[in-house]
């Protein structure tokens, strides 16, 4: 039987480092099943004009589907990573349909709902219209979407639930040993709101306050992003310096060994300003158990018990985070696992080996993929 050729195509999304590692998984595990080529559809440049132009509902972003044509030969499959649903991007997934009838074209939506997150600032509404107006055609181009989210149905298409995953053999364990008196609290992101790492060191505050700490408590806030200036202000403003440390983005040996000197990680605790309330599927939340460290979380994580004694779970909402609930917390983990950072790093990284890795995450979308038109859904 032929090998099924499928085509991984996104709009400009490697210029975010955490998504560029997202589609390096994602196409590794679509490789080792089917014939794969990535397809970038890259944006047109446009001067001051046009982009007002490309404000009205009925514009679009001028990007080089041509070319991407130009490269899809036959296809089984095309694997899309969502955009804003303007009139060309909709086009060219009908088009796609018309000229590949046989051709399953699934369409990944990594976060939803989304129209809070993607549309809440005032210059982003323009592209909220062309959203609603252009997102109903997806019944007619879409076979399948790919949802972190429990939804069996999205506007109208089939949903393929999965969660994010992880390929822990590429993620180095975090090693070390803990330290008695102190304990080293890491956050690793592009900062922007959803991530609300303001509830962190408000939190911090408040526990500096306390007159009987029993530890020192260190955050340490590594890489770029819209809201780093606010966390650096509010830092300042709480006198909080000494312990709150800032770097900017780091990758490789150098963000290694800063695990490497944490306790604890920090996954999203802002999704209650993007309108999600229930659980979601944070990339962050798995490289945290695949590093091998317990994480602090402000909303429940897709397939991890809200009892999983490596999560500690705090309201979704803007409430200050009790630094002694996470500092009680690492202690009892570390009491019942043993005090050796090792040791428990290996049981939390076996952890997310069996149940979140990049193939077990895969397989719905890869069976769907491998089932013949024919054959029932």
């Amino acid at each position: 039987m032929r090998e099924k050729r499928g085509y991984y195509i996104h709009f400009d999304a490697r210029k975010s480092v955490g998504v560029s590692k997202k589609i390096d998984m994602q196409m590794r595990a679509l490789s080792n099943e089917f014939c794969m080529e990535e397809i970038p559809i890259a944006a047109i440049p446009r001067n001051l004009i046009w982009r007002i132009i490309g404000l009205f509902p009925f514009a679009s972003v001028p990007r080089k589907y041509e070319d991407a044509w130009k490269q899809i030969v036959a296809p089984d499959f095309v694997y899309v990573r969502r955009t804003v649903a303007d009139f060309s991007y909709m086009s060219f997934l009908r088009q796609l349909k018309k000229k590949y009838p046989n051709c399953k074209v699934i369409v990944e939506i990594f976060t939803y709902p989304y129209d809070r997150d993607d549309f809440w600032k005032w210059n982003a509404w323009p592209f909220y219209i062309k959203e609603i107006l252009n997102r109903k055609k997806y019944r007619i181009c879409a076979d399948r979407f790919v949802t972190y989210s429990g939804d069996k149905e999205i506007f109208g298409v089939t949903a393929i639930r999965t969660t994010n995953g992880v390929d822990t053999d590429r993620i180095k364990m975090s090693v070390g040993n803990y330290h008695r008196d102190r304990i080293t609290i890491i956050g690793v992101a592009y900062m922007q709101r959803q991530h609300g790492y303001e509830r962190i060191i408000r939190g911090l505050k408040d526990y500096y306050k306390k007159q009987n700490i029993r530890k020192e408590v260190y955050l340490c806030l590594v890489g770029d992003g819209p809201e780093k200036k606010y966390y650096q202000k509010l830092a300042r403003q709480y006198n909080l310096l000494d312990h709150v440390q800032f770097y900017s983005t780091v990758i490789g040996k150098e963000l290694d060994e800063l695990y490497d000197q944490a306790d604890i990680a920090l996954a999203s605790f802002g999704f209650y300003k993007a309108g999600v309330y229930f659980s979601n599927s944070s990339l962050k939340a798995y490289e945290c158990l695949a590093k091998g460290l317990p994480f602090a979380t402000g909303c429940s994580i897709s397939g991890i018990d809200e009892n999983c004694p490596y999560m500690f779970l705090f309201p979704n909402d803007k409430s200050v985070v009790d630094i002694s609930q996470v500092v009680t917390r690492f202690e009892n983990l570390i009491e019942k696992f043993g005090k050796d950072k090792s040791e428990l790093a290996r049981e939390i990284r076996e952890y997310a080996e069996t149940n979140f890795s990049m193939e077990k995450v895969m397989k719905p979308i890869i069976d769907y993929i491998g089932r013949n038109n024919e054959e029932p859904t």
